[in-house]
């Protein structure tokens, strides 16, 4: 019976790779954003994370988390918490259930809960998404691989001859969990760029005044994100545009804000390409065409640009790590 049920969970897991879902830009989109961020890594990070075998890793698992989400309607509380992590819905008013300000969140995930269960009409978290707290939380645990990194360097370096080969080990063992940390942790980066991933009109605008007539189509998110961009874009397209990697604070919740408000406000610009035909699959050459794959591509290289950023910052940073406080 265990045999049975491995084999199963791999055919299923082939099938929801071999089909579109609604999963932020897509296998493709974020293999890109891997490519295009691996490709301009800065040259002070450590080398094994520079390295060819490192960034192919990264890159793979930039999609890890999707390729993971294989009854995301499930409705058990795990698979809850799971796909919550991959979205906010920011309304108009720049507010998160009506509660929380974009400008102002809440230093924890715990305390953003206890913010909108404690508003005069309660909101459950869970429907609004928590995607600001898996990009900070997964640069906290890159910021904690590289500090305990350090010190197992540290170690190796003082270790007697009898002490040097386990001392390797653990050196390597920690390079290993580094790299897969960054590759798990750069995909909710990855889909903070995604407009359709930061509004609540996540997938044709809905049930809010649309005085300009903006689509309705349930097929608006998974058009845009994996079948124009799985079409159309190609990294070549967007590490021209990956701007160089910043040092951002410590505890960067300030910057992640304002990169999910930058992606939010590219909601509207894109209903209005997509209004103007811009999406279309059938027009190729039009200039409505060309602005869809220009604004995709800037899109994608935000993604790319943040996640270095955030790379670097946590490299920088975890030398002030004190392990074990």
């Amino acid at each position: 019976m265990r045999r049975y049920f491995v084999v199963a969970s791999t055919l299923m897991v082939m099938l929801v790779l071999s089909t579109s879902s609604a999963h932020a830009w897509g296998i493709k989109g974020h293999t890109m954003i891997g490519e295009a961020a691996m490709a301009s890594l800065p040259a002070e990070l450590p080398p094994f994370v520079r390295s060819e075998p490192a960034k192919q890793e990264i890159i793979y698992l930039q999609v890890e988390e999707d390729r993971l989400k294989v009854d995301e309607d499930h409705e058990a509380a795990w698979a809850r918490e799971w796909t919550t992590d991959h979205y906010l819905d920011i309304g108009d008013d720049g507010l998160i259930g009506g509660v929380a300000s974009i400008t102002a969140l809440p230093e924890t995930r715990d305390d953003f809960d206890k913010l909108l269960y404690s508003a005069p009409h309660p909101v459950d978290p869970y429907t609004v998404g928590l995607l600001p707290y898996a990009i900070l939380e997964g640069y906290e645990q890159v910021r904690s691989d590289f500090a305990l990194w350090r010190f197992a360097v540290a170690q190796e370096s003082h270790a007697t001859t009898n002490e040097r080969q386990p001392a390797a080990a653990v050196v390597s063992e920690r390079e290993k969990l580094t790299i897969h940390d960054i590759g798990v942790f750069s995909h909710f980066v990855g889909d903070g760029s995604q407009p359709l991933h930061v509004s609540v009109h996540y997938n044709g605008w809905g049930p809010y005044p649309n005085p300009e007539g903006f689509t309705e189509s349930k097929s608006t998110h998974a058009d845009f994100e994996t079948v124009f961009v799985g079409r159309y874009l190609t990294t070549t397209d967007i590490s021209p545009k990956v701007g160089q990697p910043q040092v951002l604070s410590a505890v960067p919740l300030a910057e992640i804000e304002r990169y999910l408000q930058t992606t939010q406000a590219q909601v509207r610009p894109f209903y209005e390409l997509e209004k103007a035909g811009a999406f279309k699959l059938s027009d190729t050459t039009s200039v409505e065409h060309q602005r869809a794959v220009e604004f995709t591509a800037r899109r994608l290289a935000a993604a790319s640009q943040m996640l270095d950023s955030l790379i670097l910052t946590a490299w920088r940073t975890s030398a002030d790590v004190k392990l074990g406080e």
